[in-house]
């Protein structure tokens, strides 16, 4: 079964987060996506795991 990729928009909606919220995770890596031809895009059944994991890195300052 082919996973629904979805736009920067779309994940921003559904986290209620900003756009600039969003591109500071991917740069970190903190949330899973993919690079197609300069697009960022999320696969929809990946970021469910992700979701379930709640795998959070956290650092003490």
């Amino acid at each position: 079964m082919m996973s629904t990729l979805l736009t920067p928009e779309q994940v921003c909606g559904h986290y209620g987060i900003s756009k600039w919220t969003l591109y500071r995770w991917t740069s970190k890596n903190l949330i899973p996506h993919l690079k197609i031809g300069g697009m960022v895009r999320f696969k929809e059944d990946v970021l469910k795991q992700w979701e379930e994991k709640g795998v959070v890195k956290t650092e003490l300052i």
